[in-house]
């Protein structure tokens, strides 16, 4: 039986920095999708079942916050670990962020923290180890 690869969802409206990442996690054998705003990011999250977000709070759309709350009043949704990405400094991020999300990186973040903090949250909630599909 072959191990399903951990999905993971990059929801950035910045084409470089979702690329990079994107790019970064199928290289360590990750199954990604993306999304450049906050609507299709949330749709993307409902279709794609994702085993990590990474969620940039500054979308052309919709505010990132409102999409955090969004995934966690989902059923579905609300436990898949959530990795915000900020320009806020640490002492702006607002409460209501920094309480829902499971990880908050401030800006600039280097590709590599995003990738450790994907890694992390994986090992932490190993479910797409035990087969979840």
């Amino acid at each position: 039986m072959e191990k399903r690869k951990p999905r993971i969802l990059i929801i950035e409206d910045d084409e470089y920095s979702r690329e990079a990442v994107e790019h970064l996690l199928k290289a360590e054998g990750c199954e990604t999708r993306s999304a450049a705003g906050g609507v299709s990011g949330y749709r993307a999250a409902r279709r794609f079942s994702p085993d990590v977000i990474v969620l940039d709070l500054n979308l052309p759309d919709i505010d990132g916050q409102r999409v955090l709350r969004k995934l966690r009043a989902n059923r579905a949704m609300g436990q898949v670990p959530i990795i915000v990405i900020t320009g806020y400094s640490r002492d702006e991020i607002p409460a209501g962020v920094s309480s829902s999300a499971d990880f908050c990186i401030t800006k600039p973040a280097s590709f590599e923290d995003v990738i450790r903090a994907v890694f992390e949250l994986l090992r932490r909630g190993s479910a797409w180890r035990a087969g979840r599909s």
